[in-house]
């Protein structure tokens, strides 16, 4: 890497420290000022919600800031003053690990891209940036304490300040969590499209249950406490603030599933009037050359029958008659590449198997392709790197979309040309490149579900075909340009089965 990356990196790194130190110390101020109350352990730590979105959004280099942030956070209180104690270390190292935990989860099993409308995939989203994802530092603040002293009014003691310190946690990043990933720059597509769903429920919801903190916290201030029902109040505290984890649970699971819900709706209407749009196509992309090639056949069909045996002026010559003909195989041509792009159209939406073979795809998208490769002298050349396993959609969806993207690379491509197709995988995905050396992808379809106008003769549905297979598979696709030949490059990333 040469010097200017270096500086960038470094640039990058310390930028990310700097966020994570302030957001998280501005966020534990704000805590302490509002919902702490006679303990050490706060009711509700949103901080711990800004972590976890900080490393999903910003990666592995914003953990040393939300170490150090944690660090002055917990030492600094706008009551008492600041105070660094030995327990602080670890702990900040542990709040920084239990973010890069929340992310490792959420990308591994990639929650993030999924539609959460089933509870088989809701439940690990919710726990996973919730109890499961937020125990680390609350359990090495009780293994702390416990190796500090082991008499039983102190175990009892650490027990209620570390379920407060879990359940806070907890409790913060449910809360905090999926409303920061709407607003931080994220490349996850569902957050994007839920911003209209999901926006003013989680705000509803956030100032509910922090007005329901800040009020039990005006309440218990207003009682006289005395040693007698010091645990009993403690103990209440505990029970309600579990509470307000599980319906802080409950409800985001609700909203959820209904944003997710509306959006798979969304995506079923758009498709619904594709179809129609495509049917009523019909008319025009396959009507129309059909109606000029019979108006071709009859002024030919015509000029023969008027040509006398004995005539020796033809009423057209060959010229014209050649030109007739090749007018009428290019609408033919048109015609029967509207029939393919209508058909596959169709196809994309059958999910006949469960599991499908990529290599098998491209092998029967090439067969079909073939003929029109080798009239353009293209070359394609096909790296597979290692056996793949199979995809989670149809093989009829999968290879109808393999050979719309090859298609549009010959298209692109041109006479001569040079296409190449790049496969392999990784995680829980399986990723095809096709690059070509045309003049590139049109901005505008870097859009997804919209069709356009094709300057090759059809119908414009090719990438929206394969964008309805990638829908229905869960993957994604992106759009660049290659640098090794110069045109287009589509990169799409299928889910394994």
């Amino acid at each position: 890497m040469n010097m200017q990356g270096l500086q960038k990196n470094l640039f990058v790194n310390l930028r990310n420290t700097l966020i994570g130190i302030m957001g998280y110390f501005l966020l534990s101020m704000f805590a302490k000022a509002c919902f702490g109350w006679e303990s050490s352990a706060i009711t509700f730590w949103p901080a711990s919600g800004l972590a976890n979105a900080l490393a999903i959004t910003h990666g592995w280099s914003i953990l040393p800031g939300l170490a150090i942030g944690n660090l002055l956070g917990t030492a600094c209180d706008p009551n008492k003053g600041c105070a660094v104690q030995p327990f602080m270390i670890p702990i900040a190292i542990s709040a920084a690990a239990q973010a890069g935990l929340v992310r490792t989860v959420v990308y591994r099993q990639n929650l993030l891209n999924d539609n959460l409308t089933r509870i088989s995939r809701l439940l690990p989203f919710l726990l996973w940036i919730g109890p499961l994802g937020n125990w680390p530092a609350a359990f090495t603040f009780f293994l702390y304490k416990l190796l500090q002293d082991d008499s039983i009014v102190v175990i009892e003691k650490t027990i209620r300040s570390t379920l407060f310190w879990w359940i806070g946690d907890s409790l913060g990043s449910m809360l905090f969590l999926p409303f920061l990933l709407l607003l931080l720059p994220i490349k996850k597509a569902i957050w994007k499209e839920r911003k209209r769903y999901l926006f003013n429920p989680l705000i509803a919801l956030i100032c509910l249950l922090t007005s329901g903190v800040i009020l039990e916290r005006l309440l218990l201030e207003r009682i006289d406490i005395t040693p007698e029902i010091l645990s009993s109040l403690q103990d209440l505290r505990v029970l309600s603030t579990f509470s307000w984890m599980l319906v802080a649970m409950g409800t985001l699971g609700l909203i959820l599933q209904l944003s997710g819900k509306a959006i798979r709706q969304e995506r079923r209407l758009v498709q619904s009037s594709l179809a129609a749009d495509s049917a009523g196509a019909v008319i025009h992309e396959i009507g129309q050359p059909l109606i000029l090639i019979q108006l071709r056949l009859e002024r030919l069909v015509g000029h023969f029958k008027n040509i006398s045996p004995n005539s020796s002026k033809a009423r057209y010559t060959d010229q014209e008659i050649r030109k007739e003909a090749e007018l009428g195989l290019k609408e033919v041509g048109n015609a029967i590449l509207s029939t393919r792009s209508i058909k596959d159209l169709t196809l994309s939406g059958i999910r006949d198997t469960n599991g499908a073979v990529l290599e098998e795809a491209i092998t029967q998208a090439y067969a079909q392709l073939r003929h029109e490769l080798d009239r353009l002298d293209q070359d394609l050349t096909i790296n597979i790197e290692k056996a793949l396993p199979e995809i989670s959609a149809g093989q009829i969806q999968l290879q109808s979309a393999i050979r719309n993207l090859i298609s549009n690379a010959s298209k692109a491509a041109g006479e001569h040309g040079v296409i190449r197709i790049h496969c392999n995988h990784q995680k829980d995905y399986i990723y095809l490149e096709i690059e070509d050396s045309g003049l590139g992808f049109d901005s505008r379809f870097h859009q997804g579900l919209t069709r356009y106008n094709s300057t090759t003769g059809g119908m414009g549905l090719g990438l929206l075909i394969v964008q309805r297979v990638i829908d229905d598979n869960g993957g994604k696709i992106e759009f660049s340009h290659s640098q090794s030949i110069g045109g287009a490059k589509v990169k799409v990333w299928f889910k394994k089965k």
